[in-house]
């Protein structure tokens, strides 16, 4: 295992400096990037369309003097933390050297290189899915309360990071209790790590009643302008093309999840991915909302 710890964070080292070397510096940022740089210029418990937490980092990015890495060192960094826990998910599940290069290249030649050098709020909810996760995963292996801490922690810091984590939340809810795993509402642990996440998401939550809820309009608005328009079939074709060279990983690991002995303590994640997906057929959700879902999925395939 030492060993495989040792490649898991030379491989999140190349995951970090790595998009670097691959923009060109004549690119300037991505016209949805300033709007969240601005936003650091405006610091609020909320803003229309999005949660608080990004607009911290684009403060720091100010006060750090606006340069395109200070732009892009988030993504990049929260891009190798993120590769970090499901690389941890994929040696706690007896994962070695092979398995480790294996996610490496999945992350590297998927949807998730753009994802992590984008200034924009998908990088801060990947990575908190993966929280979720891996919270609960650890929980179920060792039984370990503090680990329902950890995604109580990531649920409410997700929550102010991008809204859609309420579909992930909502999805292991009814997934736990649809499995053996339910037996974790009996811990009372869980409602006090809930009640953390509460605590964490409740200014905002305060910020958008005291606005009369303009997230509402927000969404209203993006259903009427675009989400209408995408078809069912081609949110399902793209979560195959946003990993299309490695595809067979997270299918590897959700077919794993849903037949083998092996996996079925860890069922209700097979479970939440195909509720957040009917959640985002149902709402005609753009491909890319889903993205949270699969870290865990490409850790255990």
């Amino acid at each position: 295992m030492q060993k495989a710890n040792r490649l898991l964070y030379l491989l999140a080292f190349v995951k970090l400096i790595l998009p670097f070397f691959l923009q060109n510096p004549v690119y300037e940022p991505h016209r949805d990037e300033l709007l969240y740089l601005a936003e650091g210029n405006h610091l609020a418990f909320g803003y229309m369309e999005v949660p608080p937490l990004l607009s911290v980092f684009a403060w720091l990015t100010h006060l750090f003097g606006d340069g395109m890495f200070w732009i892009k060192i988030w993504p990049s960094l929260f891009g190798a933390f993120n590769f970090l826990l499901a690389g941890k998910i994929t040696v706690h599940f007896g994962g070695k050297s092979y398995a480790i290069i294996l996610l490496f290249l999945s992350f590297i030649f998927s949807v998730f290189l753009r994802v992590h050098f984008l200034f924009q709020p998908n990088f801060l909810e990947v990575f908190f899915y993966t929280v979720i996760a891996y919270g609960l995963v650890r929980y179920v292996q060792t039984s370990g309360n503090k680990w329902l801490y950890v995604a109580g922690i990531g649920a409410g810091l997700g929550m102010l990071s991008k809204y859609s984590v309420a579909f992930y939340l909502f999805a292991l809810f009814i997934a736990l209790l649809l499995t053996p795993q339910r037996k974790v509402f009996r811990n009372r642990h869980l409602y006090y790590a809930l009640g953390i996440s509460i605590i964490l998401f409740l200014p905002n939550f305060i910020w958008q009643y005291t606005h009369h809820f303009p997230v509402i309009f927000h969404m209203n608005e993006l259903r009427q302008q675009q989400l209408q328009y995408v078809p069912p079939s081609s949110f399902l074709k793209d979560q195959l093309l946003m990993f299309f060279p490695c595809c067979m990983v997270w299918l590897a690991g959700l077919f794993f999840l849903l037949t083998a002995r092996q996996g079925r303590p860890f069922l209700f994640l097979a479970w939440a991915y195909i509720g957040v997906i009917a959640i985002l057929l149902w709402f005609h959700g753009k491909n890319y909302y889903a993205l949270g879902l699969y870290p865990v999925l490409l850790a255990i395939g």
